[in-house]
């Protein structure tokens, strides 16, 4: 589902893209795949989707009806919703919502929890992510984070990344997580805290960095909750 989210996206952003430095080189844009092969590459990519799903427990397969209208629908919203990057962490949520529907049959404190988590991090990165198209972003009809806050984007990825460990600490806390467990937490906290400190100037360069970065932000919180489940 993320790779048909990024296949529609791609889709419906083919003339913005190639205004934009960063995505003027996509194979739609260049014409290498034509909408035609991207078109069939979705369907494939939707139906092994649907296939996977109907593994799952009725729970499960109703969440991913909302699911798939939110993965399929973001791309529009940069249209005309000033926050897209909160559609995209609602979006990318539903993967935690489904899991813990189709392995505890429920949606307990720790599942809205995380995804609360999931969509102020999203909405961090994507901001950090949106700050390196700024330049070209003026220019072209669509919405983003940062268009809307200009020079006090800073403070909106501030307020997310609170928002995110916020969550997650709190979800520490409840389940009474290991020494080692906030280890990780606090150690991805201060990767995270180095990119916002960053993203003061609006550098596109420095904003990218921080974007990419947040992979290992993500990695940390794996090994977070694995010690965890080891312990």
């Amino acid at each position: 589902m993320r790779a048909a989210g990024c296949v529609v996206n791609d889709l419906l952003d083919v003339n913005f893209d190639k205004h934009v430095e960063r995505t003027k080189n996509r194979l739609l844009v260049t014409g290498e795949i034509t909408k035609v092969s991207a078109l069939i590459f979705l369907v494939l990519l939707l139906l092994s989707s649907f296939i996977l799903v109907l593994q799952l427990n009725i729970y499960a397969i109703l969440l991913s009806v909302p699911a798939l209208f939110f993965a399929l629908c973001y791309p529009l919203t940069k249209r005309f919703f000033r926050l897209p990057q909160l559609i995209l962490g609602i979006a990318f949520g539903f993967g935690i919502l489904m899991s813990f529907a189709a392995v505890k049959n429920e949606l307990n404190i720790n599942a809205w929890l995380l995804f609360l988590a999931n969509i102020f991090w999203a909405l961090g990165y994507d901001s950090h992510y949106a700050i390196a198209d700024l330049s070209d972003d003026q220019n072209i009809p669509i919405h983003s984070s940062v268009k809307t806050f200009q020079k006090f984007s800073p403070y909106l990825i501030l307020f997310s990344y609170l928002g995110m460990y916020l969550a997650l600490y709190s979800l520490a806390i409840l389940n009474n997580f290991s020494m080692l467990s906030y280890f990780f937490l606090t150690l991805s906290l201060l990767i995270a805290t180095k990119g916002l400190i960053g993203s003061r100037k609006l550098d596109p360069k420095i904003n990218f960095k921080a974007f990419k970065n947040n992979n290992y932000v993500g990695f940390l919180f794996f090994l977070a909750f694995l010690v965890e489940n080891l312990a």
